[in-house]
């Protein structure tokens, strides 16, 4: 299936992206309690203006950045904050900015139908500030391995690699984890795309330092695109660590007309 990028994916279809090919989605999206453990906060999210832009930089060759322009927390619970929060915390809610990402993928080897290989580099920027207690202020990087086997119909593609995390309370630390991802797309019709899947990360420390703990997540998503503009609907089930224990969302997104 030679499908292009989607805005909510777990792991992007990079050996179905031409060079030129441009998504442009926003979506808004609910998570019901979610664990933010730098500053002992837990609660429900509202992510408003979640952002992704993609752009085919050559076939089989995928730029993309994602993340939230703005995250407000309803406050459930409050434990002890490893660091000093911000006073307006107190009232029972916050909000701050998200951090973005920054990924380059590609599947040099093999072709849209059939198996193909690649890697994956990622880099998460800190854009929000870790005394409102929803970011870690760090630098995240990823490298990771590509695998897809693709039918006229359907696409199976996974990652995994190993994520380089800045331990937010440590000068000079990090914790090196093990980072996955599996996602099965299928087009029901060719204007409906459905996908499955499961990403996440696992510590191999016995000792893992705040904020870099285990993650894994299960998603699935839906898309109707009749023609350039597109709409999608999103559930998430959190499965292990800080994931949130359910995530819903929404978006709309454009996607460059191929010729």
């Amino acid at each position: 299936m030679a499908a292009q990028a989607r805005r909510q994916a777990a792991v992007q279809p990079v050996p179905g992206v031409r060079q030129g090919d441009l998504l442009l989605g926003v979506g808004v999206h609910r998570s019901f309690d979610a664990t933010f453990p730098l500053g002992a906060l837990s609660g429900d999210v509202w992510s408003l203006g979640r952002v992704s832009l993609a752009y085919g930089i050559g076939d089989a060759a995928l730029i993309t950045l994602e993340g939230d322009a703005w995250r407000i927390l309803s406050i459930d619970r409050r434990g002890e904050a490893a660091i000093p929060l911000d006073a307006g915390v107190d009232d029972g809610t916050t909000a701050d900015a998200g951090d973005f990402e920054v990924t380059v993928s590609f599947a040099p080897l093999g072709g849209p139908l059939g198996l193909a290989g690649g890697a994956l580099v990622g880099v998460r920027l800190p854009n929000s500030d870790e005394r409102k207690g929803l970011g870690t202020n760090t630098t995240d990087v990823s490298l990771a391995g590509l695998v897809s086997w693709g039918a006229p119909r359907w696409r199976l593609t996974g990652l995994l690699g190993i994520g380089i995390l800045e331990a937010p309370l440590e000068g000079f630390e990090q914790n090196d984890v093990l980072e996955y991802g599996l996602e099965g797309e299928l087009a029901l019709t060719p204007d409906v795309r459905v996908a499955v899947g499961v990403e996440g990360r696992a510590s191999t420390r016995d000792v893992v330092p705040l904020g870099t703990g285990d993650l894994a997540e299960l998603l699935v998503t839906a898309e109707w695109r009749p023609r350039a503009w597109g709409w999608d609907l999103a559930i998430s089930r959190g499965l292990a660590g800080e994931r949130a224990e359910w995530s819903v969302g929404a978006g709309v997104s454009w996607a460059k007309p191929r010729g």
